[in-house]
């Protein structure tokens, strides 16, 4: 019996202690940025380009409904930051125009 209630209070203490370890990071933000992809090559380009960006832990593109969902490390970028991204890669971030003057996608000019 003795045993027993050393194993639970071993148990208890371990979580105790390692609860703070398990919380979420108070850095990991997560948005949601409306832009102008509108299709699967949008998609990709964006989800294969956007997580080289400092700071930027996950990407996934809906392009049906817009938008980008962005996973960041807000101690390495901001969401200003991941919004010049997207303009520079050619795509609307929030209102802020695309900067066209850097990138335009060959797929869209042939539409």
């Amino acid at each position: 019996m003795k045993k027993s209630f050393l194993v639970f209070v071993a148990l208890l203490l371990s979580f105790l202690i390692a609860k703070p370890a398990l919380a979420d990071n108070p850095r990991k933000v997560c948005v949601t940025i409306k832009t102008s992809a509108e299709c699967e090559f949008c998609k990709a380009a964006i989800e294969k380009s956007l997580p080289k960006a400092k700071g930027v832990r996950k990407v996934k593109v809906d392009f049906v409904k817009h938008e980008v969902y962005v996973t960041y490390n807000s101690k390495k970028t901001s969401i200003e930051q991941i919004r010049k991204e997207l303009n520079a890669m050619g795509y609307d971030a929030d209102g802020q125009k695309a900067n066209f003057d850097k990138f335009k996608s060959p797929v869209h000019d042939k539409l």
